[in-house]
């Protein structure tokens, strides 16, 4: 299937789509309502090509569907139709966890996203998790999600902000004790070089994440509840004469 995958930021609101290499960003915020999303993206992608829609969602969302507003942008985004909107079939994932699902292989992986605001997921044996650990605190008693915001980056320069991540990531990893982390988001590029096990993952590779919610690809990932089950494609058999 030819997918627009809709990835929502607090800055940007990220746009890809089969068959284009590129990524168009539209300027979010707190004055980006979902109204307005959905308005913006048709405008932008009105002779693009594709049939349905994946949309990394910023927010909780069980069974497919968001079931809260999200912190960093616009309101409106549980009384909205998105398929009746966009006349097409439209899939949820968390945000966190469509970045995760497009690095997973196999075994134990968490994603950490450092933007505007700081998301998470696990993922363990085709079981995806995601992970409020914004609420976590540090050694030093701030939440994760205030002192490793963009605000905070801000504020406190890349050196301080940058051993505050080290740490968040150090804990996580004694907690989860994933075989792989994968670093995303605007920030990201303050943590390097980058810790043991660490790999940096840009935003483009999400794309591969959104293909995954749909059937024909190498991994489906489907809802169920608050996670997401993963089943693989099997390969198909040799003929032999």
């Amino acid at each position: 299937m030819k997918i627009l995958m809709i990835d929502v930021g607090g800055t940007n609101v990220k746009l890809m789509a089969s068959g284009r290499r590129s990524v168009v960003k539209i300027p979010s915020g707190r004055k980006l309502t979902a109204s307005r999303m959905i308005k913006e993206v048709i405008k932008v992608t009105a002779d693009w090509d594709y049939e349905a829609v994946t949309i990394g969602y910023p927010g909780v969302v069980v069974n497919g569907q968001p079931t809260s507003e999200p912190p960093n942008v616009g309101g409106g985004w549980l009384r909205v139709n998105f398929q009746k909107a966009f006349d097409m079939p439209v899939r949820f994932i968390n945000d966190a966890s469509l970045q995760a699902l497009a690095a997973h292989t196999s075994g134990r992986l968490l994603y950490l996203g450092f933007g505007t605001s700081t998301g998470a997921t696990l993922i363990v044996d085709d079981v995806i998790v995601p992970l409020e650990v914004g609420s976590l605190h540090l050694p030093h008693g701030k939440r994760f999600g205030k002192h490793l915001s963009d605000k905070e980056y801000q504020k406190r320069g890349k050196k301080r902000w940058r051993r505050t991540a080290l740490t968040a990531i150090e804990l996580l990893r004694e907690v989860f004790n994933p075989d792989t982390i994968i670093l995303g988001g605007g920030n990201s590029d303050a943590i390097l070089p980058l810790p043991l096990n660490c790999k940096q993952q840009d935003n483009r590779a999400a794309f591969r994440g959104a293909v995954r919610l749909w059937s024909g690809a190498d991994m489906l990932a489907e809802p169920y509840g608050a996670s997401w089950r993963i089943t693989r494609k099997k390969p198909k058999r040799s003929r032999t004469s």
